[in-house]
């Protein structure tokens, strides 16, 4: 067995069969990977942010995901010679592991649940297929496209902070926001940091072999202005995550690049564009620190370097999610469900540690961290376990110096920065961002890692098949429920523009009937019955109201609902909830919700 430049496998001189067509992959993940960043749903969806990028981003997985399962449900092992490597094997396995979880750990939202579990699985699918069969050669147009989304990105926030954006539709209306259509700044900066680490590996190492010496003056002219665009986008995020991140990519694609790179003229030309991007890093900075947004940079930067003791602003986020830990150590608390104990588990940690700050946050702003609290001890431990085998080859492979393609070098750049961003803030909870991790896992092992164990051999030709019907089934389920959700959006959006009351209610009773937005559309029902119940004056609509907004909070604890509820429970003299739902809520601002 031996290995082509563009990372097919190959057997004997012949290439082995296809799970899917190269060109289908191709732009299945052309437009997985360099579309959704800048799509912004707009005022015709309920999720006006989100749905349309998780649309992109998932139907072309998908659409190539049946395809790949069809194709091994019908060829079985003989004909695809399919072989399944250990870490694909491990990360099937944690899907496995997932799926049995709600049998242990306490589920509360079942929607949130399968969100996460075909989030993940997709992941997964992604992996598999670009490790088998993306033609490596084709790396480029995706970079260069990525690029353009993120530069794309860029100028959509400086018309945000500027208040000019509000007459395009098709930007986030966020004025004096930095965030384009990614829809936070800490994920604008993490878009940006590896799209020009991405297009900083095109400047650095690519050579384009073009007949005519015009095309290559000017892709490499358009090459430089991303490089430009881009890094003048990353300072002015002032994402301290995103900017170290990208320094860490960067270090780790030169400390491997001058590794493996013997020629003495190449590594020359190598030295003198280093020096540029360099150049074009340190004029964006002057320039952000004089014309852009250099004053929050300078602000975050002084509170990082004297506050060090608060990581950010993490410190209670991480003493939480220690402590949600500790009380669920080998459940965990469910898939997705960081979010659902996080106001249990401050309590808790309040108790122990009084001179926290009370905040409430979706995340833990750790990945590792939320990934133990999430799956308990086991699931954490094959995570790490995994990591360390993969950073061990990946070891091996820089001292012994050992040859690696351009691809295999960008990929582990690539994977540094993700994960280094990922132990600050949360990338793989952005499915536009998380699937760069898989592809760039499944770039870099091709190379990196060893492919035959006798565990992980594929013995019979029924294993395929079953493995190609699991695929073929859940992938078609999961566009199935995806289009469901996409019309239970609609329902939701509809009630919330009706004006007749009786309509609005159907809407909803409707769209709770779409399992992946059944829990929105139950707290949009509960919200519904206790505005009718301001205008009807009946004490059935706001008791009706408060039961439903109570059984979503039981659900899916969120500091929104809380602080409703407790308001609610003091109008109508329950003490007896009210105590229940006091000790959750911020000290400092409970006295205003109780006046």
């Amino acid at each position: 067995m031996r290995r082509s430049l563009n990372g097919s496998l190959k057997i004997k001189g012949k290439s082995t069969a296809k799970l899917i067509n190269q060109t289908i992959l191709f732009l299945c993940l052309f437009v997985s990977l360099t579309i959704p960043n800048i799509i912004f749903s707009g005022a015709s969806w309920y999720q006006s942010l989100h749905l349309m990028k998780w649309a992109v981003a998932f139907i072309p997985i998908g659409i190539a995901s049946v395809l790949a399962g069809a194709n091994m449900l019908i060829k079985g092992k003989k004909k695809l010679s399919l072989e399944m490597e250990p870490f694909g094997v491990v990360w099937l396995f944690l899907i496995l592991f997932l799926t049995l979880q709600p049998l242990w750990a306490p589920i509360t939202s079942i929607p949130t649940f399968v969100r996460e579990w075909f989030f993940f699985t997709a992941l997964w699918v992604t992996y598999l297929l670009s490790y088998h069969d993306f033609d490596g050669k084709k790396l480029d147009v995706l970079l260069w496209f990525g690029s353009l989304n993120a530069a794309l990105n860029v100028l959509f926030a400086e018309l945000q902070f500027r208040g000019l954006s509000g007459t395009f539709h098709f930007i986030l209306p966020t004025p004096g926001k930095y965030i384009g259509n990614t829809g936070q700044q800490n994920m604008l900066g993490l878009w940006v940091a590896m799209m020009l680490f991405s297009s900083g590996f095109l400047f650095l190492f690519r050579r384009y072999k073009s007949p005519s010496k015009w095309i290559y003056k000017a892709l490499l002219l358009a090459n430089v202005a991303l490089v430009i665009v881009l890094s003048w986008g990353l300072w002015n995020t002032t994402s301290r995550s995103s900017i170290l991140s990208f320094f860490t990519g960067l270090g780790v694609l030169l400390l491997v690049g001058s590794r493996i790179i013997d020629k003495v003229s190449i590594k020359g030309e190598l030295r003198k564009r280093v020096l540029i991007l360099i150049l074009i890093l340190a004029s964006t900075l002057v320039g952000t620190l004089l014309y852009g947004r250099g004053g929050a940079f300078l602000e975050k930067t002084n509170n990082m370097l004297t506050q060090v003791e608060e990581v950010g602003k993490r410190d209670s986020i991480w003493a939480t999610a220690l402590t949600m830990f500790k009380m669920h150590p080998l459940t965990g608390v469910g898939l997705g469900h960081f979010k659902w104990n996080y106001l249990e588990a401050q309590k808790e940690m309040l108790k122990v540690y009084p001179d926290k700050e009370w905040k409430f946050t979706l995340w833990a702003h750790n990945e590792i961290f939320q990934w133990f609290c999430e799956v308990g001890l086991f699931g954490g431990l094959v995570l790490i376990g995994l990591g360390c085998f993969w950073l061990w080859h990946f070891m091996r492979a820089v001292l012994s110096k050992k040859v690696l393609s351009l691809e295999a070098l960008w990929a582990c750049g690539l994977l540094f920065l993700i994960w280094f961003d990922a132990l600050w803030t949360r990338p793989f909870h952005r499915i536009e961002d998380a699937l760069w991790v898989a592809f760039a896992f499944a770039i870099s092992n091709r190379e990196l890692l060893p492919k035959n164990f006798e565990w992980t051999a594929i013995r019979r030709d029924y294993m395929v098949r079953v493995l190609g019907g699991a695929i073929l089934g859940f992938s078609l389920l999961g566009m199935v429920a995806f289009a469901g959700a996409m019309r239970g959006d609609k329902f939701i959006l509809r009630s919330i523009k009706s004006k007749n009351p009786e309509i609005s209610r159907q809407l909803l009773e409707k769209a709770s009937g779409c399992l992946l937005v059944r829990d929105l559309a139950e707290k949009a029902l509960a919200y519904h019955y206790l505005e009718r119940a301001k205008y009807s004056g009946k004490v059935e609509d706001l008791v009706e109201g408060m039961s439903r907004l109570q059984e979503c909070f039981n659900k899916e604890p969120h500091s929104k609902e809380l602080y409703r509820l407790i308001y609610l429970y003091k109008a109508f003299g329950d003490k007896k909830m009210l105590e229940s739902l006091i000790g959750y809520a911020n000290p400092t601002s409970l006295d205003e919700v109780l006046k």
